[in-house]
């Protein structure tokens, strides 16, 4: 009896000693976890430090970088602004420039009309006077002299200005500087050709200031030769 009383206690104990075993198995698994979850959180809590110092330092670069975009756009603006104020004065500038310029060729141009109505005048007053000293023939020549003289001096006071005369007579025909009133055939030539300039003609370099009038002369075609292309023509059309 003594003996199964203490096989119990002894059995009882060793049940109080695997549950205890469990329980303390339990707690360093439950103390386990929390560590790891300690050592999780902490973790977390280092990768947001991390995330917020790199948001940060974005944040920070993007403000500087706009702000340097910023400073750049506002001195490209300057910098717009002042080229073109300076155009606006260029522009001024030129636009004064070429004013004095056109006085100046006005005022340089208008001396030498004046010295030829000078002439103008001083032949007029000859020829009254040649008219009253002289016969009629002699005023005549005088006054041909004279004039042909000033047209002579109008001529020299162009091509001080760079215009000159085109030259047209017996010269090929050129549509781009000579103008045909008259045309007429002759054998005399063998292409076409200026025979007679009713008008001349002049011209700044290539800029035509005003064409010549002219009487164009064109290659007349000797009889056979006009037969044999007639009847070249014919055999054409025949053939046709």
């Amino acid at each position: 009896m003594m003996d199964k009383h203490k096989e119990h206690h002894k059995s009882k104990g060793k049940e109080i000693h695997e549950v205890k075993k469990e329980y303390d198995s339990t707690d360093e698994d439950l103390e386990k976890k929390m560590q790891d979850e300690k050592a999780a959180e902490e973790r977390r809590k280092t990768y947001r430090r991390e995330a917020d110092r790199v948001a940060d330092e974005e944040r920070c670069n993007a403000i500087k970088e706009n702000q340097k975009l910023i400073g750049e756009m506002e001195s490209l603006k300057d910098v717009m602004l002042r080229r073109q104020a300076d155009f606006e004065n260029y522009k001024k500038r030129m636009a004064k420039q070429q004013g004095e310029s056109r006085k100046m060729a006005i005022k340089d141009f208008s001396q030498d009309i004046m010295e030829i109505n000078d002439d103008l005048l001083r032949a007029i007053d000859a020829s009254q006077n040649m008219a009253a000293t002289c016969s009629s023939e002699e005023s005549h020549r005088s006054f041909v002299e004279g004039v042909s003289m000033i047209s002579r001096r109008i001529e020299e006071a162009m091509k001080k200005y760079g215009v000159v005369e085109i030259e047209a007579l017996n010269q090929e025909f050129d549509p781009n500087f000579h103008e045909a009133v008259e045309i007429e055939m002759s054998s005399d030539v063998t292409k076409d050709t200026v025979t007679k300039v009713y008008q001349k003609g002049f011209r700044i370099d290539d800029l035509v200031v005003r064409s010549s009038k002219v009487r164009v002369t064109k290659p007349q075609k000797s009889a056979p030769a006009a037969e044999a292309e007639d009847a070249g023509e014919a055999g054409s059309g025949e053939a046709h």
